[in-house]
Formats: C-alpha cells, structure tokens, sequence
C-alpha cells in the first residue's frame, strides 16, 4: 500500500499532466508549463505547492484549475521561506 503522500503526489501528477506541465530535468517534485505565452514553475513538497509566474492572469486561472480538480483553498502569496536565501 503507497503512503498517502505518494497517493496525492501521483494524483497530482496526473493532474498536471492534463495541464501540460512536463516534470524539470530530473526531479519529480518540479513542473514547468507554458501558457499563451506566459512559463509557469510549480515545485511541491508533500501536500504544500508553490507557484512561480510571469503573468498573473495565466496564473489565476492556472490556480483556479488545480483548485477546482482538489477543493483546494488558496493560502495568499508566500511571504517567508525557511532556509537559505
């Protein structure tokens, strides 16, 4: 039986499959898309995502998506990071 974060992080592969993100290099916790344009980074660790962007509007309804798939809620921009800057 997998773990429950192997489960989310195969479900949320999926997921972002669907989306067009392809995983970076060789990590499976990094995804990169590119939409009209605009390249969106997404990096996971558990069940925490974070999203790096170009253009807010490609962004939001990027979220939105990935959201609406999981019930999600949306935490605000990320304001502090834990180790090395």
């Amino acid at each position: 039986m997998s773990s429950a974060a192997r489960a989310w992080h195969t479900k949320m592969s999926a997921l972002l499959a669907k989306e067009g993100c392809a995983t970076v290099g060789f990590e499976k916790s990094m995804w990169t898309v590119t939409i009209d344009g605009a390249r969106i980074l997404l990096g996971a660790h558990i069940d925490d995502y974070v999203i790096a962007f170009a253009n807010r509007q490609v962004l939001n309804a990027f979220r939105a998506r990935l959201l609406d798939a999981f019930e999600g809620t949306y935490e605000g921009s990320l304001q502090h990071c834990l180790g090395p800057h």
